[in-house]
């Protein structure tokens, strides 16, 4: 099994998405309809609640804990896996009952103050809290907010909610590295306030979207400063991938803060660490290289979380913004951070780790140990902005008349081929910065190494400093659909490239209606299967 593993296929997507579940109305999937329609009341519910929290800021009330009970439950409007029912409810009442108590504030400070007010009509009824019932109130809201909306206002509505869930998941993350306002949260549930007005027009909706990609932007960078200021520079590192004999986790996600409380708890018991998926960035950070179990990176397969999760001899935990669908093969071996647990899955309260631990221990754990291959991750910065300032220069001199760069997130193999032919067929005054494939030819620079879309930003934001991008044409190729995907392709608009190009995605990361808007309505490309074509028509 470990041997099919090879080092030319560990450079495919690691982000990629599983296929084979049936999408919903709005494009939500999963393997449950129920949880859409109930996700739908939730969604319903968080943004009356953000209509009044929006309504009591601007008479000059603040309440902080609201307002972080609003993003984190934000996150979880297109969650990916099968909750437990009595979870989602306790969350689903909380919210209700935080409605009501600031809709009441909110009438009784008008009408002290007399001010005008307008009370949102609510078509959820709560009179009996009854999960069958508000599934079908779910169900009947989803249907008539597509008959209240127009084709393409629909369209911008859900790629409002897709910047949103993205935005609320960096939010939370900052959140774990500092207690400063952060006045990007104000921005995001005024953007999703927007969404209470079915009345909104297209062109509204539209300018709201082009608004808030700097404000994404920001939070994108935010983020990534206060990440290397905890925890240190990003630097390039080698990363074993395989496994040492012994008992284990794997972790996989997104949120560092979290994965780093684990190994906390874990440094001083006989269990091996290892990152999956988009977690490997962790080792580029320095402060996690003074934890001595944590091994490497652990990922069998390119395109099945199931299948790692399944080889994993050991516990696996899932720390919060975790991507993929999930069936139910590893019940009892799966533990969240998450405010909301999967089906088969183990809450870690109050950061205590120890049924984790347990778990670990009383596994069988790997006989014998098994390497693959080691990889890079992380990136000299330094080197890198030494090579793009030689780009520039040969821009300002017009020995390069169009830039093009390829990846955003990590390696992919998906369209090697692809890209082989179009390296092949690269004009001399073309230059291509690519994150995917080796060339010796003078035009192309190859970062071999695993990344954060950061640094794909600060190559851009410095170009940008001293090239005319109204004028100088940058092309660049996405190779990776994850959640982040639209957000990204809004961020890179902002940054003035205006050649974007996309891969084809999984439905439960763009579907296909939503792929023919984003070409029709902002320009967006799709990577087609014939590269000299594409660089034609660049």
């Amino acid at each position: 099994m470990f041997n099919s593993f090879s080092n030319q296929n560990f450079g495919q997507n690691f982000n990629e998405g599983f296929t084979g579940n049936d999408c919903t109305i709005e494009g939500f999937c999963s393997v449950d309809p129920i949880v859409h329609s109930l996700l739908e009341v939730l969604l319903y519910e968080l943004k009356q609640i953000t209509y009044y929290y929006v309504k009591m800021q601007e008479l000059g009330y603040e309440n902080k804990k609201l307002k972080d009970k609003i993003i984190n439950c934000l996150s979880l409007i297109l969650v990916g896996y099968e909750f437990k029912r009595e979870d989602f409810e306790a969350i689903l009442n909380d919210i209700h009952h935080e409605k009501e108590a600031v809709k009441e504030s909110f009438v009784s400070t008008c009408e002290k103050q007399k001010i005008d007010f307008q009370i949102l009509k609510s078509n959820i009824k709560f009179e009996k809290f009854d999960i069958s019932s508000l599934v079908n109130q779910g169900e009947q809201q989803a249907i008539l907010r597509n008959k209240v909306l127009k084709s393409d206002t629909k369209n911008l509505y859900e790629i409002v909610l897709n910047l949103i869930k993205s935005a609320s998941i960096r939010l939370i993350e900052i959140k774990c590295y500092t207690d400063d306002y952060v006045p990007e949260e104000d921005a995001v549930l005024k953007l999703f306030n927007s969404l209470n007005f079915s009345s909104i027009s297209e062109e509204k909706l539209l300018k709201k979207i082009n608004d808030f990609a700097k404000i994404n932007f920001q939070i994108h960078k935010k983020l990534h400063v206060l990440k290397e200021e905890y925890y240190g520079k990003i630097s390039l590192n080698k990363v074993e991938v395989g496994v040492d004999s012994g008992h284990s986790i794997l972790v996989s996600g997104q949120n560092l803060k979290d994965f780093e409380m684990m190994l906390e708890a874990t440094k001083n018991e006989d269990i091996n660490v290892y990152t999956h998926d988009g977690l490997i960035v962790a080792h580029a950070y320095p402060k996690f290289q003074k934890y001595s179990h944590l091994k490497g990176h652990f990922q069998m397969s390119l395109d099945s979380v199931q299948f790692d999760f399944a080889s994993f001899k050991g516990p696996v935990l899932v720390v919060r913004n975790f991507q993929y669908l999930l069936d139910r093969l590893y019940r009892g071996r799966l533990f969240t951070t998450n405010i909301l647990a999967g089906k088969g899955m183990t809450k870690i309260e109050n950061w205590n780790f120890q049924p984790l631990i347990d778990s670990s221990i009383n596994s069988e754990g790997f006989e014998h140990s098994h390497k693959i291959v080691n990889v890079k991750v992380g990136y000299d910065e330094h080197f890198i902005m030494d090579k793009v300032d030689e780009i520039i220069e040969k821009i300002k001199s017009k020995d390069i008349k169009h830039l093009i760069i390829v990846g955003l997130l990590n390696h992919s193999q998906m369209h090697s081929e692809y890209f082989e032919k179009m390296i092949e067929k690269l004009p001399d005054d073309y230059y291509i910065i690519s994150a995917m494939l080796k060339s010796k030819k003078e035009n192309v620079f190859f970062i071999d190494s695993f990344f954060n879309s950061s640094l794909i930003y600060k190559i851009l934001a410095h170009v940008k400093e001293h090239v005319d991008l109204e004028t100088f044409p940058i092309s660049l190729f996405i190779t990776t659909c994850n959640l982040h995907t639209l957000s990204h392709l809004f961020n890179l608009r902002y940054l003035g490239v205006k050649n974007i190009y996309l891969p084809k995605c999984t439905s439960e990361v763009i579907t296909p209606n939503m792929m023919t808007f984003l070409k029709e309505k902002f320009d967006f490309k799709q990577i087609s299967d014939n590269a000299e074509k594409d660089l034609k028509y660049l």
